[in-house]
């Protein structure tokens, strides 16, 4: 691992055609320094979800539907039908 010498960045393999060594560039102020010899680097990138983007894994079905009565369960079902309804009218 190297960092650059201007601004103290870490420095990055970076793969040029007609070279056969890479070069390190600096990945702030694109200072750019040749090698010597084939640097053994692996470059990850890790990405941060905030919570909003996490997947959440349901792991047992909701018993909502259970606990309505038959004529509340209609109902609903109305209201879905009416809305979708509604939403072809507008388009």
């Amino acid at each position: 691992m190297e960092f650059c010498e201007k601004c103290g960045a870490l420095m990055l393999p970076k793969k040029e055609e007609g070279r056969k060594l890479p070069i390190l560039k600096c990945r702030e102020c694109g200072h750019e320094k040749s090698v010597k010899t084939n640097p053994a680097y692996k470059v990850e990138y890790r990405i941060k979800h905030s919570p909003r983007e996490k997947i959440v894994v349901v792991e047992k079905e909701s018993n909502y539907d259970d606990e309505l009565s038959e004529d509340e369960r209609r109902e609903r079902w109305k209201e879905v039908l009416e809305y979708y309804e509604t939403e072809g009218e507008e388009e």
